[in-house]
């Protein structure tokens, strides 16, 4: 056996002082060639940064020719992202195969940067729209101030800092959408092209020039695995509903559907993950009770870590929920990309969220009356382009998602989010998902709970 190492991310300013012209289009064309050449793949390595045009040549032919677009996720990307909107984050945010660690509004103190949008800085609206920013901006400065001195009088348990970043995390809810935030992104160039098609699906200005951005430092770097990256026709396909009602869900977590008989789906799974064959499995179940399906769990579970993941066949049991939650939680939501999560726009019909430590500070007046300035600029930038109004909503804003996980997926946001170190939002609504699942799923899912509740 031998492992060589044949790459890894280092940073730009090292490659572009130690080696001049260097790309990893060389080796992605020599990982292509592994399966047709009896060659060793350090010789086709060798070969290709040899001829670095004949390796392009390749990769452009192999992936967009013959289709085999698998080659394009040899070449990562790592990008600073500096200066975008909170809300383009969340375009971003969809590429499932990507990595992303961005700037936090519960730990960082903010200083009113915002975005101005493009279409509102030559606008009538563009004074509307500052003002409304600068009154968000005091509100957040004001309940800030105050969450941290109640704080402080109620005797919170933790340090300073702790105290410091609990009051930004609820005053944060009062921040816009427009608020600029900054990111590092690694991204193969498979996705890369994904993304760069997703925002070019969008009509915002923002999103355009993010785009264009990307794809031409990607192309300085890997040209000939970054090409179709216009979005055509099937892509920007919409339906359009003959009434368009906005409705207030009376629910924060609804389940909307699940699979039949979970906890026999997920034992089956196991078993014959464990080796043995699916009509063996499904005769051996038929004949035991639930005493001894749930003793099978119970093995299970009892030999579980804080780190452990749940067994592969714990995926072939899906739950759909709807979840109400505001802009704040879809934060932490959305980081859970192998899920699916099919996302509404942000809208001032579904309602806001108010943290209960901001709603004992007595500001509710100020609060409603920032809110309702908020809500009607929405609908003005609405009438200037569809989708423009989101910059103006806030992080209290609310949207609607659907949430479809598989069990495995689902103990995995329960560990996380469900724990007492998780935002209390999120927590709120991974305990409900957890409440729904267990009803479902009574063997299956009897474990579920954050790591502090689980493994304390």
């Amino acid at each position: 056996m031998e492992v060589i190492v044949a790459g890894y991310n280092v940073d730009a300013e090292v490659i572009r002082k130690c080696t001049k012209g260097a790309t990893p289009e060389t080796i992605s064309a020599a990982y292509a060639r592994i399966s047709r050449s009896k060659d060793s793949v350090e010789k086709l390595r060798a070969e290709a940064i040899l001829d670095v045009e004949k390796a392009k040549d390749s990769n452009t032919s192999i992936v967009f020719e013959m289709g085999h677009s698998s080659i394009a996720e040899h070449v990562i990307f790592n990008f600073d992202l500096i200066g975008i909107s909170r809300y383009l984050a969340e375009f971003i945010h969809r590429s499932r195969l990507a990595s992303f660690t961005e700037k936090s509004q519960r730990y960082v103190t903010l200083d009113g940067d915002f975005y101005l949008p493009e279409e509102v800085r030559n606008s009538k609206l563009r004074e509307d729209f500052e003002q409304v920013i600068s009154e968000q901006n005091s509100l957040y400065e004001l309940l800030f101030a105050k969450a941290k001195e109640k704080l402080e009088a109620d005797g919170f348990a933790g340090s300073k800092r702790d105290r410091f970043s609990k009051a930004k995390e609820d005053a944060r809810y009062f921040l816009s959408l427009s608020t600029l935030t900054q990111m590092g992104i690694t991204i193969n160039a498979r996705s890369l092209q994904k993304l760069l098609v997703r925002l070019d699906k969008s009509d915002l200005h923002e999103a355009k020039k993010l785009k264009k951005k990307l794809e031409e430092e990607a192309k300085k770097i890997a040209p000939s695995l970054i090409r179709y990256t216009d979005a055509d026709d099937f892509t920007r396909f919409t339906w359009e509903l003959p009434e368009n009602k906005e409705i207030r869900p009376s629910e924060k977590v609804k389940l909307i559907n699940a699979s039949d008989n979970p906890d026999d789906l997920v034992l089956q799974g196991m078993l014959v993950d464990f080796g043995y064959p699916y009509e063996q499995v499904s005769d051996y179940l038929s004949k035991i009770t639930s005493q001894e399906k749930e003793q099978i769990f119970d093995a299970l579970f009892a030999k579980g870590k804080l780190y452990s993941s749940m067994p592969r066949g714990f995926e072939l049991a899906d739950f759909l929920f709807e979840v109400c939650c505001s802009a704040c939680c879809f934060g932490q939501m959305k980081r859970h990309r192998m899920s699916t999560i099919l996302k509404s726009e942000y809208h001032p019909d579904y309602g806001f969220v108010v943290p209960e430590l901001i709603k004992a500070l007595g500001e509710e007046e100020k609060i409603d009356e920032v809110i309702k300035r908020t809500n009607d600029l929405y609908f003005e930038l609405e009438k200037e382009k569809k989708g423009l109004g989101n910059y103006i909503l806030t992080n209290a804003h609310n949207t609607l998602i659907l949430f479809k996980g598989n069990l495995r997926e689902i103990y995995h946001f329960s560990r996380l989010r469900a724990d007492e170190h998780a935002q209390w939002e999120i927590r709120e609504i991974a305990n409900k998902i957890d409440e729904i699942v267990r009803e479902v799923a009574p063997l299956a899912g009897k474990f579920l709970g954050g790591k502090s509740e689980i493994f304390s």
